[in-house]
Formats: C-alpha cells, structure tokens, sequence
C-alpha cells in the first residue's frame, strides 16, 4: 500500500515527463477530471461509503430528487447555495440535526439555499429532521448525467482521450485510465455542468460554497455563469492530496485547471501545509476557520475552567475504516497492559467503518463502541476527553484546534501524520506497551489559546462571509 506521498511524487512525475496537464478538451484539462481518482485507486485502501444499494430506493430517491429539481427551478433567486451531504448531519438538538460545516452560516445569514446528496445509508433518514431544510437533493444530476452520458458523449472526436489513456499508461502502468473511461468521464461531467447551470442560471446566487474537493462540475458551472466559488476544507487537505495539484500544472496546464476562487481553510497551519500547490501560487488560501471546532473549543473550555472531575481518565479513538485488524488487537493489548481507570469512547468512521468488527472490545467494561448512528457528537467526546487516540485521522488536527492532546498509533496508514509527529504537535506510541506506558504517565498540560488558534481560526461565519461577499 502506498502512502499519499509516494503517491504524489509518482503523479507528478508522470505529468512532468508526459505533460498530462497539457491534455485538455474544449478547455477543459483532462487530467484534472481523473487525476483525484487514479490517486485514491492507487492508495489501494479499498475503502467504500455504505451507499444505497438498494434499487428501488434508488429510483424513489431519484424521483424525488427530479421534484426537488423541478420545484428548485420554479423558486427564483438565492442570495447563496450551499452544497453539503447528509453524512455531514451530525449534531441532534431538541429533535433536529445540525450540518456541522453549513448550518451556523444559514442560520446567521439568510436567503441561502442548501443542496446535498446522500453519501452514506446511515444518514439518509437524518435528512427529514435536518434543521436546515434541505431545497434540493443532487441525486438527479448524479444517475441523470451518468445516464446520458452512455448516451451522448458531448465529444465526437475520440483521439483527446485515446492520447491522455496512452500517456497515463506509458506514465504510471496499464490499467490506470482508459479511453472509454476518460470519454464517459468527461461526457458526466458536461451533463452535470448543464443540469447545474441551468439551475444556477434561475437562481442567480452570488456565491456557491462546497464541502467537497471533487465538485468540479458545479464549480465550472458557477464560475462560468460569473458566480464565485469557496470550497470548505474538509478533513485533511494536504499538499499531496490528489485533489491538491501542483504548482507545476499552472505552467503546463492550457485548459481550465478547476479551481475554486477561494479555498477557506481551518488555519493558518492549513495554508503553511498546502505551500506549493498551485492554489497557494495563486493566493487563493483564507483560513476561515470551522464552526463545529469554535464551538467545542469554548465547551472545552468550559470544562477545564470548571472544578477537577472525579471520573476516570477520558480517552477518544477514532477510527477510519483503515487497519482493523491490526487496531482491534493494538487495544486489546493495551487494555490488557494498562491499570490506570479509563473510559475509552471509541467513535467509528460513520462512513467507511463496520460496527461489527469491533464489537470483540466491548466486551471490556471500559469500552464503549459508538457507531455511525450513535448521535453523540465526536467533537463533544473530543471536548470532554483527556487525550485523543487514532491511526490517521482529521481529528488529530481537530483535537489540537479544540486543545486536546493527541496520539498517533504506528499502524499501516500512519504515515501520513508524520508532519505532525515531526513538528512536535503529535505523540507516536509503536506499541501497545509503549501506550500503556504514555497513559499511564498522562497529566493535564492545557494547550495555548494560541496554538489552537494556529489550527483553527476563531470567527467561522464572519470571516465565510467576508470572503464570500454576504456582509450586508
């Protein structure tokens, strides 16, 4: 399994000696259309969302999502469009669910108009209860420009894609990308572009603002219709994510690169990590902060200025679906090793994660298991913790931005924490054992205010609104 830098360095020489940047289709660069994919493919974790599988929920949900549509068009303007998915519905308060990267903006600021599409089961029965009402479900503009494009591939000259698929195969091996994929590829991404446009063109919002790094078809939609674009960070976003390109691609690139107008990153640690990626190049990196991180930051800080707790020792593992095995028995064995008193809060990754494959540890009173449908907030387990666990994970950096310590395991797919491991901020245990021993010795050493605040700056809905343009 390759880490994402290996990853990286292999994409940026294959477009260094292929010049797969230059491959581009009615000003569209083709290599950024596929380049996310064929790098999450060769990473080989195998990880996959619990999607919906079942075909006649499928067809409701489209036809459902073909009303949504229908109706979104018949409304008028909107000041602004947000576009999130239900797996971001995570917060339960008095009988709603809270987005927690939009809902603090739309509840400040009005006129907005908010999209979403389903990218896990687990959460498809929280969008009814969301306390932001959800307008408009994509899922139509999903099967509906798949469909199509087996049907018209907006492209009558094969040759673009047969070029890129040769070059991508002499680059990185055979098997990566082929001509039909490339085309079909291309061919979703224009259905998209016009069923997006057409909407965007009735609703005429000044801003569009995603969650997502791979929304290239609403953005290319927006920016040509002249509406600015902001895409909100979400988990880790580092120079080598494949989503991350190159400051190389702006010199090779002669066809639209799709980029957002303004990244809106938690911190400035954010916009020091992403230092050579073309959208650093082009100064279009604002650290805005987080709402969900704002807010349990102050309850962590309520807590600590609060009386000294009698409970056991709090620990938070959160888990990513990566290493299972190799995680199940890693806390075993520390449970077995360790005699100080603690609760461990393991919270599941509510997308990629089986709650079954866990259940061996709950056996151990200490334990307790928290699943993709269990509504305490991971941010709130965060806030209350003592110390924060995991093998890779975003809330590694989140558990710093809340002022919490936190502990990378070495296990496959710790790697990518070694930035953080390095600089100082992070804590590497290699063994159970090792685990045991750090718990053991823990004590309350509280963070700065300001280096939290290096990871996550304070002022979430003001500054998305200044950068966004909706300061009234």
């Amino acid at each position: 399994m390759l880490t994402e830098k290996e990853i990286a360095r292999r994409l940026a020489d294959a477009e260094s000696s292929h010049g797969l940047f230059a491959f581009e289709y009615n000003g569209i660069a083709l290599w950024r259309l596929v380049r996310s994919r064929t790098g999450f493919a060769m990473q080989g974790h195998g990880l996959q969302p619990r999607a919906l599988d079942d075909r006649l929920a499928l067809l409701v949900r489209g036809l459902r999502s073909c009303l949504d549509y229908g109706l979104a068009l018949l409304k008028g303007r909107r000041r602004y469009v947000v576009k999130t998915y239900s797996s971001a519905l995570r917060t339960l308060r008095e009988g709603r669910y809270e987005d927690i990267y939009f809902d603090a903006l739309m509840t400040q600021v009005a006129g907005g108009s908010k999209w979403s599409y389903c990218n896990s089961v687990a959460f498809a029965s929280r969008e009814k209860q969301a306390r932001v009402r959800i307008e408009f479900d994509t899922s139509f503009v999903q099967i509906a420009s798949a469909l199509l494009a087996r049907v018209w591939s907006f492209s009558r000259d094969p040759h673009p894609f047969g070029a890129l698929a040769n070059a991508v195969e002499q680059a990185l091996g055979p098997g990566i990308l082929s001509a039909s994929q490339a085309r079909f590829l291309y061919a979703k991404f224009r259905w998209q572009v016009c069923f997006y446009s057409l909407l965007l063109r009735r609703q005429r919002p000044a801003v569009v603002c995603v969650v997502n790094t791979g929304e290239y078809a609403l953005m290319h939609a927006a920016q040509r219709s002249g509406i600015r674009f902001i895409e909100l960070q979400h988990g880790i976003f580092s120079a080598d994510h494949p989503d991350a390109l190159p400051e190389a691609a702006l010199d090779q690139a002669r066809g639209d690169l799709l980029l957002p107008d303004v990244l809106a990153v938690y911190g400035e640690y954010w916009r020091n990590y992403l230092s050579g990626t073309a959208i650093a190049r082009l100064e279009r990196i604002v650290p805005c902060g987080c709402a969900v991180l704002e807010e349990y930051r102050g309850v962590r800080r309520a807590i600590s200025d609060g009386p000294p707790s009698a409970q056991p020792l709090q620990i938070l593992l959160t888990t990513q679906g990566l290493s299972v095995g190799e995680l199940v028995g890693c806390v075993s064995a520390f449970l077995d090793a360790c005699a100080r008193p603690l609760t461990l809060n393991m919270k599941l990754h509510p997308i990629y994660d089986d709650e079954a494959a866990y259940q061996v540890l709950a056996q151990d009173s200490r334990v307790r298991i928290l699943g993709a449908t269990d509504a305490t907030p991971t941010h709130l387990l965060m806030a209350r913790a003592d110390m924060h666990v995991s093998i890779s994970s975003a809330c590694h950096y989140d558990a710093l931005a809340v002022g919490v310590p936190t502990v990378v395991l070495r296990l496959p797919g710790h790697e990518l924490m070694l930035p953080l491991i390095e600089s100082g901020d992070a804590v590497l245990v290699r063994s159970a054992s090792e685990l045991s021993e750090y718990v053991g010795q823990l004590v309350e050493n509280p963070s700065s205010a300001e280096h939290a605040e290096y990871f996550c700056r304070t002022g979430f809905v003001q500054n998305l609104r200044e950068v966004a343009g909706l300061v009234e």
